[in-house]
């Protein structure tokens, strides 16, 4: 399911929110700033912006003031101006979430499709986010609309999944610009519409999206939306393997294998790419690595390695790693 990861989400939140409270900084943790320039918290209230000093939101925490328990959760959790403690942090998330901050409803959520917090299942992150996204929330109507695709706490609703991923991709989310693509791609909820789910993929991808870099070299690789143009989805399979997307990675691999417009096949760098994407837990490139190794494959033949690799796929649940572990028993 996507809800699950299917779009392999990778969110990092910083102090510069866009909701109240925001943090004060207005670039990432790292940045050339004074010390001065790096503390406080700001607030947005009817009255203009007002800026508190860390002991300013305890005060507010203590008194239950739901921005207030958020901006101390989120200190405690990414250490800003006091020692990190994930224990407290999430103490005061769930506290504000509790007294229906929906920020703080989001990064909960966030943070959970992140592997990073287990105080919520599918089942709460779905309804969190769907209560959020009321509130404009870019991020929690990306959520809330993974969960109608998926019928997570709620009946699956494609059309209203389609309006929620373009709320957010109107607001500038590349992520819901992805998913969006993804149903004009399948004709979920919308008419089938590979041509504009290309142009959508190709949107994400040049705002830095990974898994729209995947998609589009995807679309290019098999003429998806498009005109089949192989040389440009190695490009772009590149790009997502610069990344870190080990899916992009196994990809590439393949097309190495084969050559691609004026490169001919190049099986070093091939048997590079799948070992990486393997050793990233791709369970089909393990087998891929584990076949290179058995065939001498763009690296010496190597038994050993061989079998660990299938191993370790046919334990994934691989069927071909399987197989070829029952031949090699056999012979």
């Amino acid at each position: 399911m996507f809800w699950e990861g299917y779009y392999r989400h990778r969110w990092i939140p910083y102090r510069n929110r866009s909701a109240v409270p925001q943090g004060k900084r207005q670039s990432r943790p790292g940045d050339d700033m004074s010390e001065e320039e790096q503390r406080g918290f700001v607030f947005n209230t009817p009255e203009g912006d007002a800026e508190l000093s860390i002991d300013e939101v305890k005060d507010l925490a203590a008194e239950g003031d739901p921005d207030g328990l958020y901006a101390l959760g989120m200190a405690f959790l990414f250490g800003w101006d006091v020692e990190e403690d994930q224990e407290k942090g999430y103490m005061y998330l769930e506290k504000a979430v509790a007294a229906g901050q929906t920020e703080a409803m989001t990064l909960a959520v966030r943070l959970f499709m992140q592997g990073e917090y287990q105080g919520i299942g599918p089942e709460r992150a779905a309804e969190l986010s769907i209560t959020a996204a009321k509130d404009g929330i870019p991020d929690a109507q990306l959520y809330a609309g993974l969960a109608y695709m998926d019928g997570i706490s709620v009946p699956q609703d494609y059309d209203e999944a389609v309006r929620l991923f373009r709320l957010s991709a109107n607001q500038g989310n590349s992520e819901a610009r992805t998913n969006l693509a993804y149903m004009y791609q399948e004709g979920l909820g919308v008419e089938k519409d590979e041509p504009k789910a290309f142009k959508l993929y190709r949107t994400a991808a040049k705002a830095g999206n990974v898994n729209a870099m995947f998609h589009l070299a995807v679309c290019y690789e098999f003429g998806i939306g498009t005109r089949k143009d192989v040389p440009s989805a190695a490009e772009w399979y590149g790009k997502g393997a610069d990344q870190g997307d080990a899916f992009a990675m196994e990809r590439l691999g393949f097309l190495w294998s084969e050559g691609f417009g004026e490169s001919g096949p190049d099986a070093p760098k091939a048997f590079e790419l799948f070992l990486k994407s393997a050793m990233e837990g791709v369970t089909s490139a393990m087998t891929t690595a584990g076949r290179c190794y058995l065939d001498g494959y763009g690296t010496e033949k190597d038994m050993e390695e061989a079998v660990k690799w299938l191993r370790m796929a046919a334990g994934n649940g691989d069927a071909e790693a399987s197989e070829l572990l029952k031949e090699l028993k056999s012979a």
